[in-house]
């Protein structure tokens, strides 16, 4: 089980995250939703380690992943929205380079990324530099790189941006497998009919704080309306603040 206790951070006097808490078990499919500038990003960053809290914590079966601690990192793969860190590198190579830092075995690991590459499609470019990839090949790439280890727990920020249909299906049939061998995966999107779609519960952030979490079988309607009716309203009530304290200071 993983565990997001109080999680605040801060850039200088911008509060991106404000007191975060929920739990994932396994078998969770989590959406992750909100605006652009929820926190979303900030709270993937710090879930895997990126970004250091300036309060709470995250316990992966109890064990925090801050610092460089192998056996708790090993247990999260997080694909993140781009791969500049590694353009240096082919695909075929990133994942041989992770294979062994996570001490996998050689013959498993060969194995899994030969799936990976015909599962994904990837086999003519696995040897081209990442640098040169289109887009929707840099992403298969991170998520490849993401789920070669099997972890605990997938961290995935706007998997399926920039993607062709056929390989986003391809992707959604990868992280069924993964859900069925007792993987749990928090996913952001901007797409909500995806998020409805896939997973099978969601979380809405808005200003840096939770505004909703729930299991999308308890939605009323659709979770687009679940969304827009939520943040237009904290919007309202927030410029009506706004208002309010302007009045105050004229009077």
């Amino acid at each position: 089980m993983i565990e997001v206790k109080n999680l605040s951070h801060s850039y200088g006097k911008f509060k991106a995250l404000n007191n975060v808490s929920f739990t994932i078990e396994q078998g969770d499919f989590i959406g992750l939703i909100g605006p652009n500038g929820a926190g979303k990003t900030t709270l993937m960053n710090t879930m895997v380690g990126i970004l250091a809290a300036d309060s709470g914590e995250v316990l992966v079966d109890g064990a925090g992943v801050e610092g460089f601690q192998a056996d708790v990192r090993r247990k999260i793969g997080y694909m993140p929205s781009e791969l500049a860190t590694y353009e240096m590198f082919s695909p075929e190579e990133l994942l041989k380079f992770l294979a062994a830092m996570y001490n996998l075995d050689t013959t498993t690991a060969s194995n899994t990324m030969n799936n990976l590459f015909d599962k994904l499609e990837m086999r003519e470019w696995k040897k081209k530099s990442i640098k040169k990839l289109s887009t929707g090949m840099k992403k298969k790439t991170a998520f490849a790189a993401a789920i070669l280890h099997a972890p605990d727990l997938l961290v995935l920020d706007e998997p399926f941006e920039s993607v062709d249909p056929i390989s986003q299906h391809k992707m959604k049939d990868l992280l069924h497998e993964y859900l069925e061998n007792g993987g749990a995966v928090i996913m952001s999107s901007h797409v909500l009919d995806t998020v409805e779609n896939i997973c099978n519960k969601f979380i809405l952030m808005n200003k840096g704080e939770i505004i909703k979490q729930s299991t999308i079988n308890a939605l009323d309607g659709s979770l687009a309306d679940e969304f827009f009716e939520l943040v237009n309203a904290l919007n309202i009530a927030h410029e009506e603040t706004i208002a309010e304290d302007e009045d105050e200071a004229q009077d």
